[in-house]
């Protein structure tokens, strides 16, 4: 195998995930390490349909906040953005972490108000 072309290519690659693996050994992150078995997983997602996103709100029975459970993090944009329409109102009244998409068509003026 090792005389092939592809063989070549295979053993040295193999060698590069054996240098890797060597590093994060080194480095605390071995095969045992909690980290190689678990992931931290989150969803974002612009509140577009104000349905879905009212549907999927939920009251934390310990803080008494609301959160849209739809998502970790929502966001506005383009669509979705202007102060006085419905979905900066909804969004006041959540907890989540929100992000905000702008583009060279953003108002300078608009983005401190927001």
């Amino acid at each position: 195998m090792s005389k092939s072309d592809e063989g070549r290519l295979y053993m040295d690659l193999a060698a590069r995930v054996d240098e890797a693996i060597t590093f994060m050994e080194a480095c605390g992150v071995g095969s045992e390490s909690s980290v190689m078995s678990t992931t931290d997983f989150y969803v974002s997602h612009e509140a577009l349909l104000l349905e879905y996103e009212s549907a999927l709100t939920r009251e934390d029975s310990t803080t008494g906040l609301w959160y849209d459970c739809s998502a970790h993090l929502v966001w506005v944009g383009e669509r979705t953005r202007q102060l006085d329409h419905a979905h900066m109102e909804f969004l006041r009244g959540v907890g989540n972490p929100l992000g905000i998409k702008i583009s060279q068509k953003a108002d300078p003026a608009e983005l401190i108000e927001l």
